[in-house]
């Protein structure tokens, strides 16, 4: 974690929505924690997520693969209507089976699709891979089991009389399946002798290819597909066409805690950030002076589902040119222990993985605790190069205690005694203007404060940047 050593004044941009018309977050004295995907920068909290492991872990992942997409096939059939399929009904990374009444179905087609030709060698060549497995070629073999799977579902409970008889298997199809099986097998074996320039090659060849073939065949589904309901054209959407990309989104989210945000700045000078972040330069700057505790500098919020006080460090962000690397079996670390070990690190015969030596007991747990909980906070502060002009600094909420997932929760309430100041953007209305002060005098005469500052912003030709002179208030 990093130990601030710069002064304690920090500066936070809002819009007039934020501060007034809309959230009212000046008179409520709220800062509001978003969500990594209400921040604009979609690489937020990117992870360079590996998979590298031995057979057990990799025969445990294809089957909560596998299990999923069962469930995501199955459930909305057993529902008794037609409802809509959400990601986070399906187990990622979670128990089998989703569906209670369909444990020993699932059981049976999972040893049937195990015992498919290619599919062992190829997690044997998985394990075997010295170079670790990213995002991309997990993808591109995940879309080519994934359609081997929706047509042995369709094939096992046709046979079993739950579902209707469609399109009669044929032994091209079983062909057709074992030719992606071995070209999964083929592609897996040839990267390992390439060198990484030629692996992102390959994979980018292969990449595009699937983009391609998914986007026509998605064209012809939709073009000739009767679905009698929007909830099944977006039910058929995700289980036939978005499964590979929304399970690896959901697996690499789920290895850490659900996080939220407060974004402020070590200064106030430069435009780009009073043109993206305070309305282009019609909003304000709030500016925020910071208690130390323990070197570090923090607030002391309020959260609305309680009476306690959170005091809430500041984080510095840092600008790297790639993500560190993360090794996605030995961060599994959002399960009970022994729930961890027994879905993933074991196999039917009672084998335990190596790779749960993260997991042991004792002293090597603590120290997993918290190399954890290390590499949770370094990748959410961690921008690349791009974003550097922002000096940003963060308040940073993580799950696990306190119901954050809830969106009205996310507004802590700050001490009006540490906002210090405020500037005017070059840009902000008069009318505006005197709504702030009228709030802010109001609460300074609450508090019997008199050393509130306001300022206004302008461009300075001397120094090229945003500059700012106090306004005197009679």
């Amino acid at each position: 974690m990093n130990t601030p050593t710069l002064p304690n004044t920090f500066y936070r941009f809002r819009s007039i929505d934020a501060l007034l018309d809309k959230y009212h977050e000046l008179e409520n004295q709220t800062i509001y924690f978003a969500s990594p995907e209400e921040l604009n920068d979609p690489m937020e909290g990117f992870r360079d997520i590996v998979w590298r492991g031995d057979s057990i872990v990799w025969t445990r992942l294809l089957k909560n693969y596998v299990d999923c997409l069962h469930g995501g096939y199955l459930l909305p059939r057993m529902r008794g209507g037609p409802k809509e399929l959400d990601v986070n009904d399906l187990p990622i990374l979670g128990r089998w089976n989703l569906i209670p009444e369909g444990q020993g179905l699932f059981d049976d087609f999972w040893h049937r699709f195990y015992d498919l030709p290619y599919i062992r060698e190829i997690i044997e060549a998985l394990s075997s891979s010295s170079r670790g497995i990213r995002y991309r070629e997990l993808r591109y073999y995940l879309r080519l089991v994934q359609f081997i799977v929706l047509q042995e579902i369709s094939k096992f409970y046709t046979a079993r009389g739950v579902m209707p008889q469609s399109a009669p298997y044929q032994r091209k199809d079983a062909l057709r399946n074992q030719a992606s099986l071995r070209k999964i097998l083929a592609t897996i074996n040839r990267l390992e002798h390439e060198t990484e320039e030629e692996c992102n090659a390959t994979l980018q060849k292969f990449e595009a290819m699937d983009d391609s073939q998914r986007l026509y065949q998605q064209r012809q589904h939709n073009s000739t597909s009767k679905v009698s309901s929007e909830v099944l054209r977006k039910n058929n959407q995700l289980v036939i066409f978005d499964f590979p990309i929304l399970y690896l989104k959901e697996f690499g989210r789920k290895l850490w805690p659900k996080w939220y945000t407060a974004c402020f700045t070590q200064g106030y000078h430069n435009s780009s950030v009073w043109g993206n972040y305070a309305d282009k330069h019609k909003g304000a700057c709030l500016i925020f002076e910071t208690v130390n505790i323990a070197e570090f500098n923090c607030l002391h919020l309020h959260p609305v589902t309680n009476e306690g006080v959170r005091t809430v460090p500041f984080f510095k962000v840092n600008y790297a040119k790639r993500p560190d690397e993360i090794d996605a079996f030995r961060y599994i670390g959002n399960l009970a222990s022994n729930e961890l070990i027994k879905l993933w690190f074991t196999d039917e015969d009672g084998i335990i993985s190596k790779c749960v030596d993260n997991f042991q007991s004792g002293t090597d747990k603590g120290d997993y605790q918290k190399k954890y909980r290390d590499s949770f906070y370094r990748d959410v502060i961690t921008k690349t190069k791009d974003w550097k002009y922002e000096r940003e600094w963060r308040l940073i909420l993580d799950n696990l205690s306190a119901g954050f997932d809830v969106e009205k929760n996310r507004a802590l309430k700050y001490d009006f005694n540490s906002l210090k100041g405020i500037i005017f953007g070059v840009n902000t209305s008069d009318k505006h203007k005197t709504e702030i002060i009228d709030i802010i005098e109001r609460k300074c005469n609450k508090h019997k404060r008199t050393d509130f500052k306001y300022y206004q912003a302008y461009y300075s030709p001397e120094t090229g940047d945003i500059r700012k002179y106090e306004i005197q208030l009679s």
